[in-house]
Order: C-alpha cells, then structure tokens, then sequence
C-alpha cells in the first residue's frame, strides 16, 4: 500500500469507533494491512449460516443491507448500514458462521481489516475491545430480535415465541368508544366485532378504562344497572398498558402482578392492541397466567410446592430458550414468588384471625431487588405498625407465632431457609416501625464493620403483603439517614471493593483450585453480587430509593449522579452474568446436580468467554472509581 492510500485510509479509519481509540503508530499498522474490497450492487459480503468472514469490513462508499428471510422466502431488513458502519462483527470476531444476509445494496466499497488483525487488537487495545465487544452484543440482540421477528408466532407445538414484541402479537384493531356510549350500545359493539372487551378512550384517542364481558355481568346485569348508562360508569380504571416496543415477557408480568386477563398495547397513549390471558397460554402447565391463577386458589403448601416446581423446572427453562432475558426472568419470578408468599399469609390470617394492627411482609437480597434465579432461598423480615400503649406484647406474640409459621410453610412450599437466619422466624427481624427505625438508625450512626456487611441485605427490603406504605414510611426514613452517614458509606464502599472479580494481573480467569467447584469460577460473589454491591452504594449515596440494580442504574444515570458509559456498562455486564447464572442453574437443575452459581469457563463459546472476561473488567473499573471517590484502601474491608 504506497503512502498516498496508506494516508487516506488512516484518515478514514481515525474517524471511525473503535478504530479511533487506537494509538496513532497502532492504527498505521492497521490501515497497512487493510484490503480495499468491491462489491457490485446486489453481492453478499456474508451470508446466513456461511463461513465465518475472514474479515470485519468497515464501508468506505455505498450501502449494505441486512436481513434475513423466512422459510417461505419473505425478508426482513433488519438495518441498513452507510458509510463508515462495520459488517460482520459477529462473524469475524466470533469466528461464527454468519447470522444475516448482509447484501450490497449498490456499488459499494469496503475497508476489509484481516481477522487475525481484529484478534490481535482485541487482545492489546483495551478501549477497542470494549466498543467491539459492545458491537458484538447489539449485533447479537439485532440478529436475534430478526429472527424472532421473521419466524412464525406459533411454534410447531403451539408455544408462544415470548421474547416477541408486544405489537407483534397483540389484536388488532381495537374496539374503541367514548366514555359517553351508552352501556348498551357498547355491548351490542362487542357482540357484533366478537370481542370480549371495549377500550374507552377520550376526545384526544387516548385510552382510559376498559370495559369486559366480567364488567357487563358483574356491574350491569347482577348489579341491575340500568343499560343506558355511560360505559364511564361501569369501565376499570385507569387502564393498565404496556408500550407496543416492550417484550411480551413484560405483558406477562403485567398481567400476573395486575391479576388482569385483558392487556391494552399502546403506542405512546394510544391504543393500538389488545393482549388476552389466552393469547398468553402457551400451554397450559407453562402458562405464566395459569400459574398464577392456580397460586391464588391454593389451599395448603402442598399445591404450591407443585407449582412453584413448575415454574423452576418448566416456565423458566421455558421462557430462557425463548430469549427473554434474565432480569426480565427475574421480574416475572419475583411476581410469582409474591402471590406464593401473599397466598400463604392469607391462609395464615384465616388460622390466626386478623392481625391486631396492619403489617408489612419484607423481601430482602434478591428478592427484595426482584433478581431471583431459578431457586433461591429466605430471606425475609416483619414489620408491623407501632401497637397502641399496652398492647405492645399482644401484637408481638401474634406478628411472632405469624413469621414462625410463614417461614415453616415457605419451606414447604420449597424455600430453603436463610443459613443466616435473616428470616421472619428470628424474633430479631419481627419488629413494630418505631424499632426498625433505630435499627437502621444504629447501623447507620456507628457503622461497626461487621454489623454493616450483615446489615446491607436489609437496605435492599421491599413490601410484599399487607400494609405496603408501612415499608415506604421506613424507605424514606432510610433516605433522610444517609445524608448523615459518611462513615457508614465508607465501610459499604469498603466492602464493595474487598473483592475483586476472578482475574489474574494478565486477564486470565482465576478458578477454584480444589474442592466440588475445581475449575470453574463464581458468577455471583465476583459478578453479579459485585455489581449489586457497587450500585447500591451509589445508591444510598444519592437517596434513590428503588431497590432493582438495574432501576437504579437509569436514576443514578438520570440524575447525573453516575458516568453514563459506566452505568451502561455494569446494566450490561449484569444481565450478561444474570444470564449465565440462569443457564448453569438450568443446567444443573436438569443434570440433577445441586443447583450453584459456579461455571466453568471452557464450556462457553469464544465470544461468552470474552464477554465474561469484559464484564469481569468492567467490575475491575467501577471498583477503582469506589476506591477513589471514598479513600478506600485496595482490599479493605
């Protein structure tokens, strides 16, 4: 390559991510070995399920398109990629055969960067593996999103592709009317279109109840009603929407935290679908509503042992081969995990009589951060409003023999018990508000190091069952501490950087040596319980008071309080690590095996491997800013 090329391709390239992050001597030995590559209009530069490229094209001029077509020969174009976008990420650096037809749409010509180049960047050049890694994961999310677009809705065994969109499933058009129509006029609609349902909607289209076949028997025929009334009168209000884009992994949340069997899609405020529990009923032991619906008419532990066995050994494996991802997954677990525990106090209720005065059950850890995996055990408290004076030891023995009796039945049910004991059996975590308070006022006002680390499962609490305002009166308490608590944020600061992930000083994964786990390496203790560590530390700091890791990333974010490249960079690192603790534990669930959060890095493809060790660094990074910001010593604790 003479100068004059050599020159144009470096001031090409310098503008271009990642390549623009390489040191100027670095990026002239690149463009040295760069190929110029011509494809005539209509050419593929790789094709679906061919060879893995043997280059990472970079576009000089022209234009590729990138699709995929189904069976039956229809395409999707999934992106159209311009001058200076890359093509074959996937395949050049994964060394995978490729995912989309990518096809010159015109005369186009291509910088083509040898793939043993790309290999060699990405083990040298920290910030140009990390945009390329990142490129690797749209580029990922972007094929699968068109595969999952392209195949049919249905599979061959009539189970629903759930990582869909919810505009992708959703009937349509909806029946609409004013809030004025007459409820007689609204049910001859629904009878003549063969719906079971009517969305009322106001003057500007946007949607403001619903009206059901339930509403017309329940609050018009058995309640006498007369039918000239206006459907405003009858309608449940407001609607519960979920946004056309979102997956339809986030309907079912909806629709089992709602206890909901009709589901209006929306396009900003307006409605453009309608999703209905049977359009959810994949099949019906699967059946995320079903589930829920069967939880709600348990009668003993017994019955609920058996669905929640259901869900951990068919919804979830279920919904992960599907694409829904871990914290979604998450969520949808937290749901269900909810109505077991509000079933259970239910029926407790019942045995004991009502309690004396109103009370909150706690989740804590996971749970409480609605990021549990496929089993999890306890972790729970009780918090109950401050009794009248003298009847302080009567609410106490009731709340008491309740906790006792909650915790015995969720064991039943297949929660394993907290080995620490930080359940509602611990007459510790059985308190009225007043004593919580100083609870959390004592551990924030003189932070004794090993009362702060067994403290930090308690700040990620959230209400489940009973009084839910009780649980937000103690958040706020908590968020009115912190600013007083300097020296508490430094022992959690502390303890979030005490230890670092599982790599050696040459990025190399450090694995357990010996024992059950030789080999492999925990993706909770230097993963995801890592991340959670450091994003509720920043979280306290700053009085945000959601308690799901990634909720607290977008506040920390939102408010400024946080870089956006890091915090975009720990909500990617943890739903990766997620992941890869819910396919172990998948995994080792259907082996038989004792279910564990340990992996071994071998079994995973080459691409799983990088971004395990990216994710890994990223922790690594966000540890050393904690460092810095509270003047903590490397290795403190």
């Amino acid at each position: 390559m003479d100068n004059v090329v050599l020159d144009s391709t470096v001031a090409f390239l310098q503008r271009i991510p990642p390549f623009q992050f390489l040191p100027e001597p670095t990026l002239r030995r690149v463009a040295a070995q760069a190929e110029i590559h011509y494809f005539p209009k209509g050419t593929a530069l790789i094709r679906r399920g061919g060879a893995p490229a043997e280059y990472l094209y970079v576009i000089q001029r022209g234009g590729v398109k990138k699709s995929v077509r189904s069976e039956d020969g229809e395409e999707t174009v999934v992106e159209i990629a311009g001058e200076g976008d890359l093509v074959g990420v996937l395949s050049a650096v994964d060394h995978t055969a490729g995912h989309l037809d990518d096809i010159a749409l015109e005369d186009t010509v291509c910088y083509a960067i040898p793939r043993a180049v790309v290999d060699e960047l990405m083990a040298t050049e920290p910030a140009f593996t990390r945009y390329l890694l990142h490129a690797l994961q749209q580029a990922l999310d972007v094929s699968l999103e068109a595969l999952r677009q392209r195949a049919a809705l249905w599979e061959s065994d009539g189970s629903f592709l759930l990582a869909a969109r919810c505009r992708d499933i959703a009937r349509s058009p909806v029946l609409t009317c004013s809030p004025a129509t007459p409820i007689q006029e609204a049910a001859r609609r629904m009878t003549e279109h063969r719906v079971n349902s009517i969305v009322v909607v106001d003057e500007a289209g946007h949607g403001s109840g619903i009206v059901t076949d339930w509403d017309l028997r329940e609050r018009v025929v058995a309640a006498g009603l007369d039918y000239l009334q206006p459907v405003s009168q009858i309608m449940s209000s407001p609607l519960v929407t979920v946004a056309g884009d979102e997956p339809v992994a986030e309907a079912i949340r909806l629709m089992i935290a709602r206890n909901i069997h009709h589901l209006v899609v929306v396009d900003g405020a307006r409605p453009i679908g309608m999703i209905t529990g049977y359009d959810l009923v994949v099949r019906q032991g699967t059946s995320p509503v079903f589930i829920a619906k069967a939880i709600d008419r348990a009668s003993d532990p017994k019955a609920m042992r058996s669905l929640l066995e259901q869900v951990q050994r068919q919804l979830f494996p279920f919904l992960l081969a599907r694409g829904v991802r871990a914290t979604q997954l998450g969520y949808i677990a937290a749901e269900i995990n909810d109505r077991i525990i509000a079933r259970l106090l239910a029926l407790l209720e019942a045995e004991l009589g009502p309690p004396p005065v109103p009370y909150c059950w706690l989740v804590l850890g996971s749970e409480g951060r609605r990021e549990q995996t496929i089993k999890t055990d306890q972790d729970n408290a009780l918090l109950y409003a401050d009794p009248p004076e003298g009847e302080e030891d009567a609410a106490r023995d009731y709340f008491l023999e309740l906790g006792r009796r909650a915790v015995e039945g969720l064991v039943a049910v297949g929660f394993p018990p907290c080995s620490g004991r930080y359940t509602a059996d611990n007459p510790e975590w059985v308190q009225p508000l007043a004593r919580w308070r100083r609870r959390f006022e004592a551990w924030v006002a003189v932070p004794e190091p090993e009362d702060v680390l067994s403290s930090l499962i308690f700040f990620d609490f959230r209400g489940v069952h009973g009084d839910l305002a009780l649980a937000d009166q103690l958040r706020r308490y908590i968020t009115e501490l912190m600013p007083q608590s300097g020296l508490f944020l430094v022992h959690v600061a502390g303890i979030s950087t005490a230890q670092g992930p599982p790599l050696g000083f040459l990025g190399q994964f450090v694995v357990e040596r010996s024992g059950e786990h030789k080999d492999q390496l925990d993706l909770k203790h230097g993963g995801t319980g890592a991340i959670v560590n450091l994003v509720r530390l920043f979280a306290l700091r700053h009085g945000v008071e959601e308690t799901n890791t990634l909720s607290r990333l977008e506040r920390l974010k939102a408010a400024g309080q946080m870089q956006d490249e890091l915090a975009n960079d720990l909500a990617e690192a943890f739903e990766f690590l997620l992941s890869l603790r819910f396919r172990q534990q998948w995994e080792d669930l259907r082996a038989g095996k004792p279910i564990s959060n340990f992996i071994d890095p071998r079994q995973l493809s080459s691409l799983e491997r990088r971004l395990l060790k990216e994710s890994f660094k990223i922790i690594g990074r966000a540890q050393a800013v904690v460092r810095q910001e509270f003047s903590v010593e490397h290795g403190m604790a």
